[in-house]
Formats: C-alpha cells, sequence, structure tokens
C-alpha cells in the first residue's frame, strides 16, 4: 500500500485529490491516526490502492557461500538451483503487479484471466518460500540432530532412527518437497510430503526442515539416484537453523 508523509500545509483532501482516492476510503485505511482535521508533519498516511492486498516487489536473499562448499552437493548444482528460485520470486512479483488491474467482473472457476492469476501466484508464492526454507537449513555441518530438536523428535517419532527412516521414506514418495512440521493443532511433529508448491501443503503447520526432492534439486550430481542426494543432504543440514526455527515457533 502506498504512503505519504505528511508535510506542512497538508490536509486529507488535499491528500485524497493527489491520490484520487475518495475521503471515505483514505479514512478507512487510517484508522490510526486520532484524527484526519488535524494532521501533523510526518503522519503517515496510508493511502488505499486497487490492487490486492499490500504490493511489495519481493527481493531474493544472496547465495551463501557455504553452499557452494558443501560436501556431495556441488556449487554448479547449487547455482542452476538457485536459478530457480530467483525465477519463482520474478513470477510472483510479474503476476502480483498484473492483479492490480486484472478483471475482476468476469472471475470464472472454469476459466477466466483472474483465476490463471490466482493459481499460478499460489504455485510461484509456494516456490519461493519453499526454496528459501531449504536453502536456509543445509549448509550446515550434518550428522544426526541436536539440541531441543532432538528431544522432540524423540519424543514424538519414538527415536531419532526412526523419524530418519520415516523422513527418507516420505522424501523418497513424494514428488516435491518433504518438510518436518509442528503442527499447532495436535501439538506434535509430523513429517509431510508435498507433491508440488501448492500441493499438499497443511494449514497451522510450522515448518522446520525443508528438503526440495525434485530432479532439479539434484540431477546434475546425481541422475536420477534420489537415495545418494538423501545421503548428501543429511551430511549438510544445518542443524542450528533446525532448531532455531523450532525454539522460534509460535507458542
Amino acid at each position: 500500500m502506498p504512503k505519504h508523509v505528511v508535510r506542512p500545509g497538508d490536509t486529507i483532501k488535499v491528500i485524497a485529490k493527489k491520490y484520487k482516492v475518495s475521503l471515505e476510503n483514505i479514512s478507512n485505511a487510517n484508522r490510526h491516526l486520532e484524527s484526519l482535521d488535524q494532521l501533523q508533519s510526518g503522519d503517515v498516511i496510508f493511502i488505499p490502492d486497487a490492487s490486492d492486498g499490500t504490493f511489495c516487489e519481493i527481493v531474493p536473499q544472496t547465495l551463501r557461500p557455504q553452499l557452494l562448499t558443501m560436501i556431495g552437493i556441488s556449487p554448479r548444482q547449487i547455482q542452476e538451483h538457485y536459478k530457480l528460485y530467483l525465477g519463482y520470486i520474478s513470477k510472483v512479483n510479474e503476476i502480483r503487479f498484473k492483479m492490480r488491474t486484472a478483471d475482476r467482473i468476469n472471475a470464472n472457476s472454469t476459466f477466466s484471466p483472474i483465476r490463471a492469476l490466482k493459481l499460478s501466484e499460489t504455485y510461484a508464492l509456494g516456490g519461493y518460500k519453499l526454496h528459501e526454507l531449504y536453502f536456509a537449513n543445509i549448509g550446515g555441518r550434518g550428522g544426526g540432530a541436536s539440541g531441543s530438536i532432538f528431544e522432540a523428535i524423540v519424543r514424538d517419532f519414538g527415536s531419532y532412527e526412526f523419524w530418519e527412516k520415516d523422513f527418507r521414506a516420505t522424501a523418497i514418495a513424494s514428488r516435491g518437497w518433504v518438510i518436518l512440521g509442528y503442527d499447532y493443532n495436535d501439538k506434535h511433529l509430523h513429517n509431510y510430503g508435498l507433491d508440488a508448491h501448492d500441493s499438499g501443503t497443511v494449514i497451522g503447520f510450522e515448518p522446520l526442515l525443508v528438503v526440495d526432492v525434485y530432479e532439479h534439486a539434484y540431477f546434475i550430481d546425481y541422475g536420477t539416484n534420489r537415495f545418494s542426494y538423501l545421503d548428501a543432504i543429511f551430511g549438510n543440514i544445518d542443524w542450528y537453523v533446525v532448531n532455531s526455527r523450532w525454539e522460534n515457533k509460535k507458542n
């Protein structure tokens, strides 16, 4: 949502006219201010815009150097994979820009431009967010889990060994992603598999360890051998990041 910083002489009517919005809408968007009739210099006025929520351009995270020095996952594999992540961000920004002026009057569930944009948005958005989580939780020392997440895994899976066995099996059985996460409803950890960025997503679920199992994540290094790729992943998990996510989850 665009913002306007009040300058001397500004009135709410002047601001509304400048941005071509109604007084009613600009008033509804700025109820945080005590009085719109007595604006003070420096006050921030939110300008309601005909867009889908607050449109802010997504800026990609930089590729961390430690991802290029991992054992078992080559720099080229990571660099090519990172390009896909950049592509998802680019498409989210493009889609959301187009939605600002999309036809909403003729929306239709069989086909309509707004339907196509909305479906594409969730796919691209899932792709960008899942890849950020993935790149953030690899590049570590690997090995078995440690710290508070180890205790939680043993509590909910019976043993670390059974958790890893189930996590690997879920990774082999899934077409897109495998995620260890915390379910806020039943208060337990679960391993979930996703067949696509927007397929299998669980509501009320906090991702803690995210692994990409699409072929693009390992094809350069391992061809179709997902088993060897998973061995490499377990040698590079950053359990410090996983523990941080676990300890910082919502209570």
